[in-house]
């Protein structure tokens, strides 16, 4: 059974407060978490910094 792929933000927040936001391809918001973290260092680093994974529309 294969899954459709759907677009997801993943919202995170650096130290300095700075908000950032992520456009990827997943199949469920906990897969984005785990895609975020592939792709982006910063949140490789410190995924607690994640503050929301949203369904983008």
């Amino acid at each position: 059974m294969t899954t459709a792929s759907q677009r997801f933000l993943v919202r995170y927040k650096k130290n300095d407060g700075s908000q950032h936001t992520l456009q990827l391809q997943a199949a469920n918001p906990r897969e984005a978490r785990i895609v975020a973290m592939e792709t982006d260092a910063y949140v490789r680093r410190y995924p607690t910094s994640v503050d929301s994974i949203l369904q983008a529309a």
